[in-house]
């Protein structure tokens, strides 16, 4: 038993300086400065992007769908400076293109002051998206060249947080000081926070040579890649539906009179994302490893492409792991009650778990027949669904990727 104890401690203190040193090798001084550009940035971008709507309804009188467009209009620049830059990147480098976003992301946050019709908004926020669009594409691809080949992974998982932390602080931030502060404030803390980047850039040291690919810079087949056109569309449906939530919510929520709530909205959503995404991705790619690549080189070698691979093959080996994930999920969003709250408006059209929650008042008599006789009714669908899917439930728990 003490040698037993001995080797655990020593495997424990190991584990912990192989961690210390892994963090030491990616947080180095230009991984540190990019992922705070990102950081700031991005929070700024979605402060913006959340008041955006009920500022312009405010100033300009106009129609929700045409305040939207402002939100809109945002996206539809981001979307146009991502897909330019990638190629400019290979002809002006990393530290150009990223220092040219900073610029026209200030520029275009100080004119805002500038903007007084809803023509002049509109070519603000689009130029503003643009900004935004190129310095994502930069810090990222600086991120790629930065952090050591062996740690790829980790390290552009702690970048990525930076933008899912922004995704919880930009909301809050603007509909909370949105309720306590004139937009022109708002604004001006935008122009300070762009200043700041602007400062915090020229602390970039020497970043390593990129590999420059000559690609002709007016031929489409530059800035599109057949093979990721199939995974872009998938993305682009999955964030519609949550691009449109952030858009109206503040409207929403005013016109609801839960801005206090929808101004945690975001942040309950951004640690809800930290909390089981990150799970669900464990637990797939530990099964995606227990999957022999031989199966992928035996489709190549049959003529199969990735996409049909990734169909035919991958997809029904990992059948058990997604009905794991998918069971997982369902339960969460089946129990859920603060999105119930926020959206549904009619006491007929409410969740059991949500009516169940608010039937227990502290200043009335509570009936717990009823009560539990309802909980057990909303529990038995949970039961059925588990016992439906248990065999796959089981094996995508218990398993690795091949039988036998």
């Amino acid at each position: 038993m003490p040698n037993r104890r001995i080797r655990r401690n020593r495997t424990e203190n190991a584990s912990k300086r192989g961690t210390r040193e892994t963090l030491r090798e990616i947080c180095n001084r230009n991984f540190n400065v990019v992922t705070l550009i990102n950081l700031l940035v991005m929070t700024a971008y979605y402060l913006i992007f959340v008041t955006s709507t009920t500022y312009t309804r405010q100033a300009y009188a106009v129609s929700l769908s045409t305040a939207g467009f402002t939100a809109g209009i945002m996206v539809i620049g981001c979307l146009a400076g991502r897909f330019v830059t990638g190629n400019l990147l290979s002809f002006f480098g990393c530290r150009t293109i990223l220092c040219a976003g900073l610029l026209l992301y200030t520029a275009s946050i100080a004119s805002f002051f500038l903007a007084d019709s809803l023509p002049l908004l509109f070519i603000q926020r689009l130029l503003a998206g643009i900004g935004v669009g190129i310095i994502g594409t930069a810090t990222g691809t600086i991120v790629a060249y930065v952090v050591p080949q062996q740690h790829h992974g980790f390290g552009i998982s702690l970048f990525s947080m930076s933008t899912a932390l922004a995704l919880a602080l930009g909301p809050f931030l603007g509909i909370t000081l949105s309720g306590h502060m004139a937009y022109a404030t708002l604004m001006r803390i935008n122009v300070g926070i762009a200043l700041g980047c602007l400062a915090i850039f020229f602390g970039l040291g020497t970043l390593p040579a990129m590999q420059r690919r000559h690609r002709p810079l007016f031929s489409l087949n530059s800035y599109i890649d057949p093979r990721v056109v199939r995974f872009s569309f998938v993305a682009l449906v999955t964030c519609l539906g949550y691009g449109c939530v952030q858009a109206f919510m503040t409207s929403f929520a005013a016109e609801r009179g839960l801005s206090g709530p929808a101004s945690l909205f975001f942040l309950l959503y951004a640690l809800a994302a930290l909390a089981c995404y990150p799970f669900f991705i464990f637990m797939l790619v530990q099964f995606l490893r227990g999957i022999p690549r031989d199966l992928d080189e035996s489709a190549y070698i049959d003529g199969c492409g990735t996409f049909r691979t990734l169909m035919q093959i991958i997809l029904p080996l990992m059948k058990p792991s997604l009905f794991s994930a998918a069971l997982f999920q369902f339960m969460w969003t089946y129990n859920d009650y603060f999105n119930s709250l926020i959206f549904i408006n009619s006491g007929k059209k409410y969740t059991v778990s949500l009516a169940l929650r608010l039937s227990l008042d502290s200043e009335s008599v509570i009936n717990w027949g009823k009560i539990m006789a309802t909980s057990f009714v909303v529990v038995l669908p949970l039961i059925l669904l588990f016992f439906m899917a248990q065999k796959y439930f089981v094996e995508g728990i218990a398993t690795s990727g091949l039988k036998g």
